[in-house]
């Protein structure tokens, strides 16, 4: 009986779990669907009230008055990116502002300001994966300069093909497991039941 109560507890919690990567996709598919009309949108000028986390992807427009010294943040194949904080813009907000890539560490440009094109992204979020458990708030935004400014490599655009969507398969697999154990379980008691 124990045990017919463990393994149906079991089987209920990765059907649940299978339930909510199922919840998972449909959300991540709106999200995906929502970034590529943002990314097709016509550029949007960043002012006061304009609500960041909708328009992620979209091209802006950011008028950058004063600027903290850069600093580089790893950009894989890309090397580093350049990584200022404006302080005082047209957003009314900082935000930080990728200014475009270098090969190498080395001498930062420069930049004191101005006016930036390019599209809304995130910024580097440097928070722990066990910190992100409790901490739930979104990464902050940044512009990412198109064109580079201050002399540097470009920036990579916005690719919608490296946003993952696997949640379907892991509610596949959750799915299965349940059925596997409902199977092995079966299997189990049939043996049991010829002993007896």
């Amino acid at each position: 009986m124990f045990a017919t109560i463990v393994v149906l507890a079991a089987v209920a919690v990765m059907i649940a779990l299978g339930l909510w990567q199922r919840d998972r996709g449909q959300e991540k598919e709106a999200l995906i669907a929502r970034f590529a009309r943002n990314v097709d949108a016509p550029q949007l000028t960043l002012a006061r009230g304009t609500d960041l986390s909708l328009n992620q992807l979209r091209p802006v427009r950011l008028d950058c008055e004063d600027a903290a010294t850069p600093d580089l943040a790893g950009a894989g194949k890309y090397g580093f990116r350049v990584i200022a904080q404006c302080r005082r813009s047209s957003l009314g907000e900082p935000i930080a502002v990728q200014l475009g890539t270098q090969a190498r560490p080395g001498a930062l440009p420069a930049w004191k300001g101005g006016l930036v094109t390019g599209y809304l992204s995130t910024a580097p979020d440097s928070r722990s994966l066990l910190r992100l458990l409790s901490d739930h708030r979104p990464a902050p935004a940044m512009v990412v300069a198109d064109p580079p400014l201050a002399g540097l490599s470009a920036n990579p655009g916005p690719d919608l093909s490296e946003i993952p969507n696997n949640h379907r398969s892991y509610m596949v697999q959750w799915f299965a497991f349940a059925a596997i154990a409902l199977i092995i379980y079966g299997v189990a008691l049939r043996a049991r039941w010829r002993k007896a």
